[in-house]
C-alpha cells in the first residue's frame, strides 16, 4: 500500500499552476458509479443480464425491453462520507471528518409497448441518474520537514517577477514568501534548512458529481433476445476549496511566522455518449448479456483563483496578503470506452422468486485523452497537452471490475445484496476498492417502494504539493468511507 500510495500521490499532484489539467482530471471523470434506483443500489449495480429496472439504461439498455407495463420512478438519497487522513511521517496526527448530504439519484420514465408480430416489446425510456458523486471533506495536520515555500520558489526560478504566473509564484513573491535576494532569478525563502520541520494543516472541501440525462429504446424479439440502445448527456460539476497553512508556534524558524494559501476551483462540463447492448435467454432460466459504452466526449470550463497570506518578522511582525485575478480555461476530455459482459439466472418456486447476476466490466484508461488546444492553440498548451496524454499512457492501465448481485422475493417482499471489486486506474497498483450493498423492497400491482444501502471503502495517497526533492514531499494517506441510502418510489400505469 505504501508504494501504491506514493505513485498515486505523485500522479495527482504534479501540476504547473492551479488551473493546469492533469491525470487526476482524467481519472475523476472516468470513474463512474452506476447508481440510479434503490433496487440497483441494493444489488451492487449488478444488473447487466437482468431488466425491468430503469437503471439498466446506464448498464445494459437492452434490459429496458423487459418492461411489460409503463413505469415512473423517483429516487431521493442520503449520502454520507467519512475520511481519516494523516501525514505519512506523522501517524499520530490522524484527523477525522464526517459529512452528509441529501440528493436526488434518479427520475425515470419507461413507456412500454407491445407491437405484436415477432417483437413482443418495443419500449422507450427517458430520465436522469446520478452516476458519480464527489462530496468529501478532508482535514490534514502534522509537523514534518519541508515547506510549501520551496514549491513556490521552484515555480518561480529562472523567471523575472513580471513573468511569474498569477496564481502560485506571483502571490508568493508579492507577499514575501519568496524573494530574489541575489537578483539572479533564483528565489530564496525564509527556510534556510530545507529539512526544517514545520507544522502544517490543510482542509480540502470537495463537492459535485455527474448527473446523466438518458434516452433509450429496447425491444424483445421472439421472447428470448433483447436489443437496446441509449444516448447519454452527462452534466458534470466539481467544486474544490483547499486551505493550506504553515506556522511556527514554537518560534524555531528565524523570521517566519505563518502563511496561508487558498486554492479555489469550480469545474462545469457537459458531454455526450451512447450505449448499446443485448441480452439472451437460454431455456428461460439463464441469461447472457453484453453491452458497449462509448467514450464520453466532454467539454469543460474551469474557473479558478488563489489567495495568499504571509507573516514574517523583520524588526517587527509584518503581514502581507494577495488575491489573484479570476482565471477561466476551457478544454476537452475523452473518457475510455467500456465493455460489460453479464451472466445471470432467474428462479421461481411457487411464491418464491429471484435472480443472481454477475457483471464483468473492462475498460482501458489509456484510451482516455486530454485536449487543451481545442480553445488555446499556443505552443505552451500544446506542450502541456502532450505531457498530460503522455502521463496517461505511462501511468494508467486497464481495469476489470466485478459486480455480483442477488434478489430474493417472497410474495410482495424483496431482499437484495451485492458486492463489487473495482480496480484502481493506475497500472502500478493492484489495489481494489470494495463496495457492499443491501436492500429491501415491497411491490404491489401498481406501486412499489425500494430501499438500498451501500458502503464503499477507498484508500489513496495525496501530496499538498510536489517539489524536485521527493524526500521533502509531504505525503499523506487518506482513507474514505462513503455510505449511501436511497429510497425509490415507483408507480406503474
Amino acid at each position: 500500500m505504501r508504494n501504491s500510495n506514493i505513485i498515486i500521490a505523485l500522479l495527482l499532484l504534479i501540476i504547473s499552476n492551479v488551473r493546469s489539467q492533469n491525470i487526476s482530471d482524467i481519472v475523476r471523470w472516468s470513474s463512474l458509479d452506476q447508481i440510479g434506483t434503490a433496487r440497483t443500489l441494493g444489488v451492487g449495480s449488478a444488473f447487466g443480464a437482468m431488466g425491468g429496472d430503469f437503471s439498466v439504461i446506464n448498464i445494459n439498455p437492452a434490459g429496458i425491453a423487459d418492461f411489460r407495463i409503463s413505469e415512473v420512478t423517483f429516487t431521493p438519497s442520503l449520502r454520507g462520507n467519512k475520511t481519516k487522513a494523516y501525514f505519512d511521517n506523522d501517524a499520530s496526527s490522524i484527523e477525522n471528518r464526517k459529512g452528509t448530504k441529501l440528493g436526488l439519484d434518479n427520475i425515470g420514465f419507461v413507456i412500454a409497448n407491445n407491437p405484436g408480430s415477432n417483437w413482443t416489446s418495443s419500449n422507450f425510456a427517458v430520465g436522469f441518474s446520478r452516476i458519480a458523486d464527489m462530496q468529501r471533506n478532508v482535514q490534514l495536520s502534522g509537523k514534518i520537514k519541508g515547506s510549501i515555500t520551496n514549491y513556490f520558489a521552484e515555480q518561480a526560478n529562472e523567471k523575472v517577477p513580471e513573468e511569474l504566473d498569477d496564481w502560485i509564484a506571483y502571490p508568493a513573491y508579492n507577499t514575501g514568501a519568496i524573494y530574489d535576494f541575489n537578483g539572479d532569478n533564483y528565489y530564496e525563502t525564509d527556510f534556510a534548512d530545507p529539512n526544517q520541520e514545520v507544522f502544517r494543516t490543510q482542509e480540502i472541501i470537495q463537492q459535485g458529481g455527474i448527473n446523466e440525462l438518458s434516452i433509450g429504446w429496447a425491444g424483445e424479439y421472439k421472447n428470448n433476445m433483447n436489443l437496446g440502445i441509449s444516448i447519454g448527456v452527462p452534466f458534470s460539476s466539481f467544486e474544490e476549496l483547499k486551505t493550506y497553512s504553515e506556522s511556527d508556534p514554537d518560534d524555531e524558524i528565524a523570521a517566519f511566522r505563518n502563511l496561508e494559501y487558498i486554492e479555489r476551483l469550480n469545474t462545469s462540463g457537459v458531454g455526450f455518449n451512447f450505449k448499446a447492448g443485448f441480452t439472451y435467454k437460454i431455456l428461460n432460466q439463464f441469461r447472457l448479456g453484453g453491452a458497449f459504452h462509448s467514450p464520453t466526449w466532454y467539454r469543460f470550463t474551469d474557473d479558478y483563483s488563489t489567495s495568499m497570506l504571509y507573516s514574517f518578522e523583520d524588526g517587527s511582525i509584518q503581514t502581507y496578503d494577495y488575491d489573484s485575478p479570476d482565471g477561466t480555461f476551457e478544454y476537452k476530455i475523452t473518457t475510455p470506452w467500456r465493455a460489460i459482459g453479464s451472466l445471470g439466472t432467474t428462479y421461481r418456486v411457487g411464491e418464491i422468486r429471484g435472480f443472481v447476476n454477475a457483471d464483468f466490466e473492462y475498460l482501458d484508461y489509456t484510451n482516455a485523452s486530454y485536449n487543451g488546444t481545442a480553445f488555446d492553440s499556443s505552443q505552451e498548451e500544446q506542450q502541456w497537452t502532450n505531457e498530460v496524454n503522455g502521463e496517461v499512457q505511462r501511468r494508467l492501465g486497464t481495469a476489470t471490475n466485478v459486480r455480483l448481485g442477488t434478489e430474493f422475493g417472497y410474495k410482495n417482499l424483496r431482499l437484495r445484496a451485492g458486492y463489487s471489486w473495482e480496480r484502481t486506474p493506475f497500472n502500478a497498483d493492484d489495489f481494489f476498492n470494495n463496495k457492499t450493498s443491501f436492500g429491501i423492497g415491497f411491490r404491489e400491482d401498481n406501486f412499489f417502494i425500494d430501499l438500498g444501502i451501500r458502503v464503499a471503502e477507498y484508500a489513496e495517497g495525496y501530496n499538498p504539493y510536489v517539489v524536485l526533492d521527493s524526500e521533502l514531499d509531504p505525503l499523506a494517506n487518506i482513507n474514505t468511507s462513503k455510505t449511501r441510502a436511497a429510497l425509490t418510489l415507483g408507480f406503474k400505469f
